[in-house]
């Protein structure tokens, strides 16, 4: 395998529609007069460099730490593997933050105060994720801090980024698109439920069981979608409203069908199904905003 090809690899390139998702959903949602493509894009780049970050740190921290074995059922891990060493790894992961931070300067310098605590906030959650003495993963946290940094941080820190109002539909959005993202991370601890239990992680997945974890993909993937049905004068939405429910139920059939490695095609399902819920959160929500 070629270097770049185990970098590719590494980077978990099916993840990353979860950044791009609620980015482009708080970007919809920015009041006229407000957007510009400059911000746009490194809200963009500073929200995919995170991703990055943090898929590079899992993989450094869980191979360090000896949660990765060989028996894991998820895709290759670069470190436990010996594909790429710790030494690569932490270089990968200081590049990847170094351009977060860079783009995310910009943003804090132009845009609005709050993004300084945001922006903090982020990488504190790259790094406390599977890193330092105590991760938050470990103590069934990682849902909560998915939903928190693909919901709220990512859409309203957009609207604060482009110095536009947030009301309440921005609000709505935030809350809702992390449900989806959230679920993503869900199906990835339902698969590894019992290497994350032999190494002492003890995930939402390990707390929960198998059933009650599906109970939650559920509710993360419907709510969004109940929450928010097409209005009844347009057929256009309730269309794209039906799409996206049977895009849901078809993911939680396999959800619930599934189990250990088969279902690492779920999680990649899921991310997509991620930047689905924003484009139907966008179409549906951004209207009532103008």
């Amino acid at each position: 395998m070629s270097r770049a090809k185990i970098w590719w690899q590494t980077l978990r390139p099916r993840t990353l529609p979860a950044a791009v998702g609620p980015v482009l959903l708080g970007q919809a949602l920015v009041a006229p007069g407000s957007f510009s493509w400059l911000i746009a894009l490194l809200c963009l780049v500073c929200a995919l460099s995170l991703q990055v970050a943090v898929n590079l740190a899992n993989d450094l921290f869980d191979g360090l730490s000896g949660v990765d074995q060989p028996d894991r059922l998820g895709p290759v891990r670069a470190m436990e593997s010996g594909l790429l060493s710790a030494a690569e790894l932490r270089r990968g992961l200081m590049l990847t933050l170094v351009i977060a931070v860079t783009a995310g300067l910009w943003l804090v310098i132009f845009g609005h105060w709050l993004l300084w605590w945001l922006g903090g906030l982020s990488i504190l959650g790259v790094l406390g994720y599977s890193g330092g003495r105590r991760p938050y993963a470990n103590r069934g946290l990682g849902e909560v801090a998915v939903w928190l940094f693909f919901g709220p941080v990512a859409v309203l820190g957009s609207l604060l980024a482009q110095q536009s109002p947030i009301d309440a539909e921005a609000v709505m959005a935030a809350v809702l698109i992390g449900l989806p993202v959230a679920a993503i991370l869900v199906v990835n601890n339902l698969r590894d439920r019992h290497t994350d239990a032999r190494a002492g992680k003890l995930t939402l997945a390990v707390r929960l069981g198998p059933s009650a974890t599906r109970g939650l993909f559920a509710a993360l993937t419907l709510v969004p979608l109940l929450v928010t049905p097409a209005v009844a004068h347009s057929p256009w939405l309730w269309a794209a409203w039906g799409i996206a429910c049977v895009a849901a139920l078809a993911l939680n059939r396999k959800c619930w069908r599934y189990d250990g490695a088969s279902l690492n095609p779920v999680l990649g399902q899921t991310a997509l199904y991620s930047l689905v819920m924003a484009a139907w959160l966008g179409v549906r929500l951004v209207p009532a905003s103008v």
